[in-house]
């Protein structure tokens, strides 16, 4: 809710908790995450600076 408050789409962001020993999904997870970016284009937020 408060990254839509700052114009920002929650599907930016993403939480995992992986082991030092999953380097597999480590790879998975980036790689998907790449992807969703891509898909959604270029952030719209501007921080003022």
């Amino acid at each position: 809710m408060m990254l839509e408050d700052f114009g920002l789409e929650p599907e930016r962001f993403r939480l995992e908790w992986i082991a030092s020993s999953e380097a597999q999904k480590f790879a998975d997870v980036i790689i998907e995450m790449t992807h969703n970016l891509k898909d959604l284009g270029p952030s719209s937020y501007n921080s003022g600076v």
